[in-house]
């Protein structure tokens, strides 16, 4: 009983250090300008600057900027 007990303890104690590590191992690239980013705020600025350029404000007046904020909050990302 006690064998089953110190197991599952130490299942558990794994599992808590597992899930808070997760985002402090994170990657991180460099964005030239010294600030560290991460690799899936990267890519969602990318794709979401790629899905707004052809909106250009001066055509389409806020439309670029809404389809921005839309497409970052997607990927959970701040704008």
């Amino acid at each position: 009983m006690n064998t089953k007990n110190n197991r599952l303890a130490a299942l558990a104690f794994g599992l808590a250090i597992a899930a808070a590590a997760s985002p402090s191992l994170a990657q991180y690239v460099d964005n030239n300008n010294g600030y560290p980013v991460s690799v899936a705020r990267a890519k969602a600025l990318r794709e979401c600057n790629a899905r707004a350029h052809p909106y250009i404000q001066r055509d389409w007046g806020v439309q670029e900027g809404d389809i921005y904020r839309a497409c970052m909050a997607e990927h959970h990302q701040p704008e």
